[in-house]
């Protein structure tokens, strides 16, 4: 059993990064897919449920629901730093994935010329 706990480590340890990627992305994509002018049903923020005026990232769904319509100064409106937030996970998730491809193919390699 304990025979097999480097490899069931080092498994958790890859794919716990493209959990990551696949969360970004199902998160963005939710966005991309809201209507940004529908009823405020519900919010994960706990600072919404405490205070009237929110948060500093209230607004930022919208946003970037926005952005993926095309409207830019709705965006903007809604919360200036939709699309530096949209290019910051958008590079997370390509970082994300080069670590890994370049984690695994040294592993790869190192497992049958080592």
């Amino acid at each position: 059993m304990l025979n097999n706990l480097p490899d069931v480590l080092g498994w958790l340890k890859r794919y716990t990064f493209l959990l990551e990627v696949i969360m970004w992305l199902s998160g963005i994509t939710a966005l991309a897919l809201m209507n940004p002018e529908g009823e405020h049903l519900f919010s994960f923020c706990p600072f919404s449920w405490l205070l009237e005026s929110g948060c500093l990232g209230c607004g930022l769904g919208h946003a970037i629901a926005y952005l993926f319509r095309g409207e830019w100064q709705a965006s903007w409106e809604a919360h200036p730093l939709a699309l530096p937030a949209l290019v910051l996970l958008a590079w997370r998730c390509v970082k994300l994935l080069h670590w890994q491809y370049k984690h695994f193919n040294y592993l790869t390699i190192n497992k049958y010329h080592g």
